[in-house]
């Protein structure tokens, strides 16, 4: 499992339907930058957003571009488990080497219940898997002891994104080639040199993708990083809201990404 990736986002028509091929000159783009591992379905990616039959035509498509020399990750998250299981099911003999589970938001489910949706989910599948924590959008937030329960049960439990309080974990003892994600580019400095995260799922990186990939490599190394510049490249892609943001970056582009299914980007 790579300890940086770039959450992508994911295209659409203006009538807000699924442009698919709107994939393939974000992939080679961020590839041709020498960015060897993407996020797809993720936050960045509107998950939300989509139904689970328009996810499934997104892991169909993946299949058939057989895109070479990316670790490609997908986010699983729903308010249904059968609907996840949906999910992971097509992901299982699919291209995709990773699969982000994602809690179930808005219902906030005890921790017990979302433990026991994680071990449903991985009854049907043999990849391996990063949890993502993110609190503030989903209204359930993991507590340390299901975190750990779920570790000490799933050895393809490889990864772990935090979107919460990333310090809890500071001083706790994960297994082995571990990969301890920051959620997002805010706060990259303290996250990893503070709070001991070794690894980045990225949002800015769209639009810097080699000055983030860097700048995360230095701090991994303990070699000083342009602070200033830093902030600046992250101010340019979060005032606002940030997927516009990207959007309209890739647009600039040429891509044909599309806007934002409403309402975001309606101001």
């Amino acid at each position: 499992m790579k300890n940086f990736h770039i959450a992508i986002p994911t295209p659409f028509q203006e009538n807000e339907s699924l442009y698919l091929e709107g994939f393939e000159p974000i992939v080679h783009s961020l590839s041709e930058k020498q960015i060897d591992a993407l996020l797809v379905s993720g936050s960045t990616g509107e998950q939300h957003s989509m139904s689970i039959e328009e996810r499934l035509e997104i892991i169909d498509y993946f299949n058939q571009k057989q895109f070479l020399g990316v670790e490609f990750i997908f986010g699983v998250a729903s308010v249904r488990t059968r609907d996840a299981v949906k999910l992971i099911q097509a992901l299982e003999n699919s291209v995709f080497d990773i699969v982000m589970i994602g809690f179930p938001p808005y219902i906030k489910p005890t921790q017990q219940e979302a433990i026991l949706y994680v071990d449903e989910l991985l009854k049907h599948t043999t990849k391996d898997i990063i949890l993502y924590n993110n609190p503030s959008r989903t209204g359930f937030d993991l507590s340390p002891e299901a975190l750990h329960d779920l570790l000490n049960r799933h050895n393809n439990i490889l990864g772990f994104k935090e979107a919460g309080d990333v310090h809890r974990h500071k001083d706790t003892i994960f297994p082995n080639s571990f990969v301890r994600f920051a959620a997002g580019d805010l706060n990259l400095v303290s996250n990893i040199s503070i709070d001991g995260c070794n690894g980045l799922s990225s949002m800015v990186g769209n639009v810097f993708p080699q000055q983030i990939k860097q700048t995360f490599d230095a701090l991994l190394e303990n070699r000083p990083v342009n602070t200033e510049e830093l902030d600046q490249m992250v101010a340019t892609v979060t005032n606002g809201q940030t997927l516009v943001n990207i959007k309209k970056y890739y647009n600039q582009l040429g891509m044909g990404t599309g806007g934002c299914r409403s309402p975001l980007g309606t101001e």
